[in-house]
């Protein structure tokens, strides 16, 4: 659970960064 989690979190801060690079 903890795994998912943190890819979880890491696909959510790619997303954010690539929504503020655009």
């Amino acid at each position: 659970m903890n795994y998912f989690k943190g890819k979880q979190f890491q696909k959510d801060v790619i997303i954010v960064a690539v929504g503020y690079y655009l």
